[in-house]
């Protein structure tokens, strides 16, 4: 083999495999959090499909091609060991979730989450799936007051209503359901920086229940990067750091990103139940292929994760519902 030709092969190795690190583990290299590699890592699921696709391409076109055989040929295997760690990675996240369970145990909390997609989903539809999942926390981020109030009011009632909206766009507007049979909350504190109408909400004077976060995350756009970040590490620290917390809702992100990397005391309902790699938007798409960005967060020294449910698409929605059912520790 000749001197350039030994070259090229070196090159084109080297360029395969940065660009299957970016596509892959971005994080390796500080990049899951920047415009870019933080969305293709959300679509891991599509990632790997397309990296193998381009793997049996690549191998073709060495095969076809005598003189750029070899270099081919380790850009094929690079891409090929890049897909089978991806694929690797959801494995071991786990494509599957637990079935809905039927009854509570005492002192179980069921926590909800749907993103109605600006009331694409309507309050029947929000009602009828609290009702069927037993939901006593439910988490309406870009849905209105007034879905909010009347999904509450045609799933018994027995809930205590809060809403949140930053501006006159539904899509900062989020609803929170809580049982009575968690006690009385106070009014909302909305995150301090604004963000998409996340809030929390505590327990009154008089009551125990857990702290609520209610999480509507802006999302990884090329102009609000920055944004996206911090109300992903705003909603993270409401669960580790108050005693107790469940932290919930719409976080546009992953286990991949930044935030949702090492949460500390707090735990992912879905990675705690090996569910972690099932998408939960767009709910058009199979869920190994959609991104897993609906989550329960929950202080793990006061909470056991027990399931986590994605449940099928409902209403006019593009995110699939997500209900975890959490026990008190010990």
């Amino acid at each position: 083999m000749s001197r350039r030709r030994r070259a090229w092969l070196a090159w084109s190795t080297v360029a395969a495999a940065l660009v299957a690190v970016v596509v892959v583990w971005p994080q390796a290299l500080g990049l899951s959090g920047v415009y870019g590699p933080a969305q293709v890592v959300a679509l891991r699921g599509v990632a790997t499909v397309a990296g193998a696709g381009a793997a049996v391409l690549v191998a073709v076109l060495a095969l076809a091609i005598r003189r750029a055989r070899w270099p081919l040929a380790a850009v094929a295997g690079v891409i090929a060991s890049a897909t089978v760690l991806s694929a690797g990675v959801l494995l071991s996240r786990g494509l599957s979730s637990d079935p809905v369970p039927v009854a509570d145990a005492p002192g179980e909390v069921r926590v909800l989450v749907f993103n109605t997609l600006y009331d694409g989903a309507g309050p029947e539809v929000v009602a009828d799936l609290v009702t069927t999942s037993g939901a006593d926390v439910v988490v309406l981020p870009e849905t209105s007051a007034a879905t909010t109030e009347r999904a509450a009011a045609l799933a018994g009632g027995d809930f205590q209503v809060f809403h949140h909206q930053v501006d006159v766009g539904i899509t900062s507007a989020t609803g929170l359901l809580v049982a009575s049979s968690l006690g009385t909350y106070g009014e909302p504190q909305p995150d301090p920086s604004g963000g998409l109408g996340s809030f929390t909400v505590r327990s009154a004077a008089g009551s125990d229940g857990p702290p609520i976060t209610a999480v509507h995350a802006w999302p990884p756009t090329a102009d609000a990067m920055a944004r996206w970040r911090s109300d992903t590490a705003w909603a993270v620290g409401r669960c580790q750091g108050v005693e107790g917390a469940i932290v919930a809702g719409d976080f546009n992100a992953t286990l991949d990103h930044p935030a949702l990397r090492s949460p500390a005391s707090c735990a992912d309902a879905a990675a705690e139940r090996d569910a972690a790699a099932v998408g939960t938007w767009p709910a058009g798409w199979p869920s190994w292929a959609g991104a897993p960005i609906d989550h329960v967060l929950a202080d793990a020294r006061a909470w056991d994760v027990v399931a986590f449910s994605v449940l099928d698409p409902a209403g006019g929605s593009d995110h699939r519902p997500v209900l975890a059912v959490l026990r008190p520790a010990g």
